[in-house]
């Protein structure tokens, strides 16, 4: 055991080095007097009292404004909470999305409630829609669209819906709308 020693000193002094520096950093870090962080103040204060008293912390009766910080509810909950109006009449204009050997033409649009998307497959062999997470229960498996041929879907949820090509990879989405915005 002396000889193994003996032969490996060097590994044994440079561990012991590395961990009294560390023994040094950990009780140096535990000992120092941390101050919060400083925020903005909020609307409530004026910003002169830090004016008036140097030792003050400007952002020490700040309020966060909204809920930026609260968790989030489940899309379940979130549904039951704000009912959605429905709109006034179903789009008639049809929403084409092509697909060829660059991918899919717009790559990134944007859709309304109850619109038809009209997925054109301009490639030599049949493609794959997948959506990226689960929002239309119709492509909850991928879905085939024949080379040449054509799908279409009727959109019936607002929100964001990216999906892409299994093959390729290729990917696109749909900012669905509930009206048009207004220019």
């Amino acid at each position: 055991m002396r000889e193994f020693i003996l032969r490996n000193k060097q590994i044994f002094i440079t561990g012991l080095v590395i961990g009294g520096i560390f023994l040094l950093i950990i009780l140096t870090s535990s000992s120092r007097k941390v101050r919060g962080p400083i925020l903005a103040p909020s609307e409530s204060s004026t910003g002169k009292e830090a004016l008036n008293n140097p030792g003050v912390n400007t952002g020490s009766n700040y309020t966060p404004k909204g809920l930026w910080n609260a968790p989030s509810l489940p899309d379940e909950q979130v549904a039951e909470e704000t009912p959605e109006e429905e709109p006034a009449e179903k789009p008639k204009e049809i929403l084409e999305i092509t697909f060829d050997d660059l991918g899919f033409s717009p790559s990134s649009t944007n859709g309304l409630k109850y619109q038809t998307v009209r997925w054109i497959n301009r490639t030599d062999k049949s493609i794959y829609l997948q959506q990226m997470k689960d929002f239309f229960e119709e492509f909850r498996k991928p879905v085939e669209i024949a080379s040449g041929g054509t799908l279409e879907f009727e959109l019936n949820r607002t929100g964001m819906w990216g999906y892409k090509e299994t093959d390729s990879g290729k990917m696109g989405s749909i900012f669905i709308l509930l009206t048009k915005p207004e220019n």
